[in-house]
């Protein structure tokens, strides 16, 4: 690996132009991808060039595969390897027109190669996380199941929507509430997820990472995240190692929904 490239995705424009000595036909270069919005999900493509993901939000995946588009919900971070095996100028950038060409790419030049970078777009392709999984394995059976559902009350507080798990929004105008779920050290919990809604959520537990062992409907087990993002009316079960003391927050990264509700505490007892 000769060449490693950060990215952060945001709403900000941004241009970068990799020097001669970073795009010569047959190197491998490796893109460390960070989703920095607070609101968007965000897709990246390089025409003619697929991403072997070997890592997501810094952990290194079982089953490196390759795909021909990253998509990252908010706070999502991606380590790919692409193969540079196609000269020419390219735009690397986001799947829509429009935010691409408000400034949603970068330009990726080969030594040798001038003129206007082109774009041209991928293929139809379902981003799913089980690509990445161990195959033939079963997840560990957890010592305590956590169930959650996730809904919205349609512009309930100052016209906006309220976001509740199990029921309650967390209450944004007070100071810091009763943990909502307890944590002995030590033990695997399950989080059972029910998105109750249509809006896909990116939902994120601090200070802890955990692994993914059932996605709509699907057993899955390896790829160890931190942030999952969960389609509408989709169910998600994902496990973590209480090994990290100390209080903890679970929400919604979507900064609207986090704001009206979405979050709740773990605590260690």
């Amino acid at each position: 690996m000769k060449w490693a490239i950060d990215i952060s995705l945001s709403m900000v424009a941004c241009w970068v132009m990799v020097s001669r000595s970073a795009s010569k036909l047959g190197e491998r270069v490796l893109f460390h991808v960070l989703n920095g919005s607070a609101t968007e999900i965000r897709s990246l493509a390089l025409p003619g060039h697929t991403f072997k993901v070997v890592a997501l939000d810094g952990n290194p995946v079982p089953t490196a595969a390759e795909v021909p588009v990253l998509w990252l919900g908010t706070a999502e971070r991606v380590s790919a390897v692409v193969e540079m095996d196609h000269p020419g100028v390219w735009v690397m950038g986001d799947l829509a027109d429009d935010d691409r060409g408000h400034g949603m790419g970068i330009v990726v030049e080969y030594a040798g190669h001038k003129g206007k970078p082109v774009w041209s777009p991928p293929k139809p392709f379902h981003w799913d996380y089980l690509r990445f999984a161990k195959g033939g394995a079963t997840a560990l059976s957890p010592d305590e199941t956590f169930e959650m559902t996730f809904a919205k009350d349609n512009a309930a507080e100052e016209g906006f929507n309220r976001w509740t798990i199990n029921g309650a929004a967390y209450p944004m105008t007070q100071g810091v509430v009763p943990a909502s779920f307890h944590l002995k050290q030590g033990r695997r919990y399950r989080i059972r997820m029910r998105n109750a809604s249509d809006d896909i959520h990116p939902i994120h537990l601090h200070r802890h990472s955990f692994e993914l062992t059932k996605l709509a409907g699907k057993p899955t087990v390896g790829v160890m995240k931190d942030v999952v993002m969960l389609g509408g009316y989709q169910e998600a079960e994902v496990d973590f190692v209480a090994d990290n003391p100390g209080l903890t927050l679970f929400h919604c990264h979507q900064q609207l929904h986090m704001d009206f509700g979405f979050m709740t505490l773990f605590d260690y007892v």
